[in-house]
Formats: C-alpha cells, sequence, structure tokens
C-alpha cells in the first residue's frame, strides 16, 4: 500500500494515496441501498441492511420518519451491513419507515485502488438525569471519520419501555472534523441513561505501481438553516461530481429534533420536527468526496 497522508484544504479534507506519477484513474461507485419496513403497534423491529460484496458501508439513516416512530440504535455491525433497531410507540396504527445504507467503492480498473474502513472501538457514555454529556471518536493519521453512529439503548430490551426511555434521550449533534466524530446526547429522563458512540476511519487504498490518486472530502456546515414549526424534510446535495459519504447535524434549540439523517445519493435529506412557533435554526452537514489526481 502506498503512503497515506491527510492535507488540509479550505473547503475539507484531501485524503491521499501517493505514487511517482499522476494518472486519470478509477471512479467512485455510489449506491444507496434502501430497505422499507412495516412496524406493527407498539412493537420494536429489528432489521439488517448490507451493501454489495467489494463496497463499504459509509453511513446509515432513516429516510421516511413517521409520527410515533422511535429510533433506538442504527449501527455499523460490518464494514458494509448496519443494524437498525426502530419502535413503533403508537398501539392502534401500523408504521411503514424506509432506512437507507450509502454503499460506496472505487471502479474495478488496471490500477487496483479500493476503501478500506477501520472500525473503532466502541465508547460508552452515561447520561446523568436532565443533562447533557458529548463525547468524540478520534480518527489516527492518514483516516477520516466515516460510520458514525448512537445506540440509543444498549441493552436491546424488547419492550415498549426501551422506547420510552429512548424518547427521554436526544442526540443533539452528530459531526465530524478532519479527525474525528463527534456527539451530543441529553437526557431530559428522571435516571441516568447509558448511550454507545460507533465510528470508523475511512482510507484510500491502492495496489503496487498504481497511479497516483486522492479521495477529496469536502465537509461542509450549512449554518443556521431556518427550521419551520411542525415535522419537516430538509436536503442539501453535493455539487455535481461529487458523492456523498455521511449527513451530520448540530441542533440549537431543545424544541427541535431529528427525525432521521441520511446520506443519499448524491446529498443529504434531514427529517427535522420542531416545537419552536418561530425563529429555530439548525446546522446541517455533509460530507461529500469524488476521485481525481
Amino acid at each position: 500500500m502506498g503512503k497515506c497522508v491527510i492535507a488540509l484544504l479550505a473547503a475539507g479534507v484531501v485524503l491521499v494515496a501517493a505514487s511517482a506519477n499522476a494518472q486519470s484513474g478509477p471512479v467512485v461507485l455510489a449506491s444507496s441501498v434502501r430497505a422499507s419496513h412495516e412496524l406493527r403497534s407498539n412493537t420494536i423491529a429489528t432489521f439488517t441492511v448490507a451493501c454489495s460484496r467489494d463496497y463499504v458501508a459509509t453511513s446509515g439513516g432513516l429516510v421516511t420518519p413517521r409520527s410515533g416512530v422511535r429510533v433506538l440504535s442504527i449501527l455499523p455491525i460490518t464494514t458494509r451491513a448496519y443494524r437498525f433497531r426502530i419502535g413503533n410507540a403508537m398501539r392502534d396504527s401500523d408504521r411503514r419507515v424506509t432506512v437507507v445504507v450509502a454503499c460506496r467503492r472505487v471502479a474495478a480498473g488496471k490500477a487496483t485502488f479500493r476503501l478500506r474502513l477501520k472500525p473503532l472501538k466502541t465508547t460508552s457514555v452515561v447520561i446523568p438525569p436532565q443533562e447533557a454529556a458529548t463525547a468524540e471518536l478520534v480518527c489516527p493519521s492518514g483516516t477520516i471519520p466515516a460510520d458514525g453512529a448512537v445506540d440509543l439503548d444498549p441493552a436491546r430490551r424488547e419492550s415498549r419501555g426501551a422506547y420510552r426511555d429512548a424518547a427521554q434521550l436526544s442526540v443533539r449533534s452528530e459531526t465530524s472534523t478532519l479527525e474525528r466524530l463527534s456527539f451530543s446526547v441529553r437526557n431530559s429522563g428522571t435516571r441516568a441513561r447509558p448511550v454507545a458512540l460507533h465510528g470508523g476511519c475511512l482510507t484510500l487504498v491502492r495496489s503496487a505501481g498504481a497511479p497516483a490518486e486522492r479521495l477529496h472530502v469536502k465537509v461542509t456546515t450549512f449554518v443556521g438553516v431556518r427550521v419551520q414549526a411542525g415535522e419537516q424534510t430538509l436536503t442539501r446535495r453535493c455539487q455535481r461530481g461529487w458523492f456523498s459519504l455521511s449527513a451530520g447535524y448540530a441542533l440549537r434549540s431543545p424544541l427541535t429534533t431529528v427525525t432521521g439523517a441520511a446520506a443519499v445519493t448524491g446529498g443529504g435529506r434531514w427529517g427535522i420536527d420542531s416545537d419552536a412557533k418561530a425563529g429555530a435554526t439548525a446546522d446541517l452537514q455533509l460530507a461529500c468526496g469524488r476521485l481525481a489526481p
């Protein structure tokens, strides 16, 4: 494998697989694997969505949030698969939801390149009642953060109480920088609650003798995006020729929650619910990439 170097650009970060001669190279294939599931009333459903062979899963999310639906966990279980645990708190109404996993790989060619994702060790955090806790997962040099996820119910309870307790936990932010994934979770309940944080680190690998290629990654934060009262869906797109890697966010108002966030092919999609009557804003973050010399 060639030496990997991370360099900071004005627009974001660049992950480099270096060699002697720069040539035009392969492209990254971006696939969004979607799956729809029917959630029976007053139940919790657990299911897995996987990328095809040779792909890596850079993120997973919920793209059709519904009233009464509570996401307990969206967890990377391998480098190409996510496990979803979602509860339907409605007693007399079924709900249908759609989830998506962002799958990426380098197209085959004479020069062999591949994306490699290394999982980080899970971090457990206990959040005191009526408080928020923050935590970070740091990637080593030569890699960039990806694959971030929060588990609001690490005990894997199967009763309705699991998503009743999860409703007292709110992910206030899930963002990334050049080197790390950052999380903030608030506990509005009267008892301390444990959560588990997951993430991975992405790098570009080349075979011996392959030409120089760079995985350019832009992490763009849309600051102060206006949020209307009620349920809504917000979207942002990568610039033309770029593919999405992950969708993050940071909430400013305690009356605003993110009901779903996902990287879809070419951009990001966020479901937001706000009880604020006017003036609420949120920061949306979109990580996009492309291969170029």
